[in-house]
């Protein structure tokens, strides 16, 4: 049965296909259109009243944009035995061995994963995010003692929104993909979030706070300006 809410389209331009989901939204007043990171896809939201079709036209008038961030993504990099991906910031090459037991380690220039057959690509990643969180319990516990802050609980993300997030309460999130970037940029993301947790903004005094713990966090920034695209076109499935 149709969603009521919600009707998909497809878009074609340039000789792409590109899914377009049109939502309504009962809260919005205006058009708005965004990009599915995850799925590849446009979203378009508009307020209740407003016919699908129109939402989908909106969606094609804006086609350039919506073809440019899916190029942005390409191409995808997909975790395979001798790909070669971004591994805290360097080039690693995957190698796949089948084994009855289970072990993942570096060896020079190479990630070695071994397990049965066709279970490599999950022992990777979850490997990948135990080893996202032991680095930053120790990224954390260092920088919260300098700030005399109390985190109570650290939590992967798996958004493909944001890098971090903490709240009021001492609950801080970062994103599990920062493992494919340099260590100095989950540095970066952990100075931003933990200085949260003293100035709830964005002021001067914020910023100062972040440049005591991550004197050079413009550098960091830059990278993922430049890069952050990079973090979620890895793929392992």
């Amino acid at each position: 049965m149709a969603s009521k809410s919600q009707k998909n389209f497809c878009l074609k331009y340039k000789n792409t296909n590109i899914d377009i989901i049109v939502k309504k939204n009962k809260l919005s007043r205006n058009y708005k259109f965004t990009f599915d990171k995850k799925n590849l896809r446009g979203l378009v939201s508009i307020p209740k009243y407003v016919s699908f079709n129109e939402g989908f036209t909106f969606a094609e008038k804006n086609a350039e944009w919506i073809h440019n961030q899916i190029s942005s993504f390409s191409p995808l990099i997909f975790i395979e035995n001798n790909s070669k991906i971004l591994f805290e910031g360097r080039t690693k090459k995957i190698i796949f061995k089948n084994e009855a037991y289970t072990n993942v380690f570096i060896k020079k220039d190479d990630i070695i994963i071994k397990g049965e057959k066709k279970k490599h690509k999950i022992i990777l990643r979850d490997w990948m995010k135990k080893r996202t969180l032991s680095t930053l319990n120790d990224i954390i516990e260092n920088y919260s003692k300098k700030l005399k802050v109390n985190v109570k609980k650290i939590r992967l993300s798996h958004s493909y929104n944001y890098w971090g997030y903490c709240n009021s309460e001492g609950v801080i999130s970062i994103n599990w993909r920062l493992i494919f970037a340099p260590l100095d940029v989950m540095n970066y993301i952990v100075a931003h979030e933990l200085s949260h947790l003293i100035e709830f903004n964005h002021s001067d005094k914020f910023w100062h706070q972040v440049e005591s713990l991550c004197p050079d966090y413009k550098k960091q920034i830059k990278w993922l300006k430049k890069n952050d695209n990079y973090l979620y076109r890895v793929r392992f499935d």
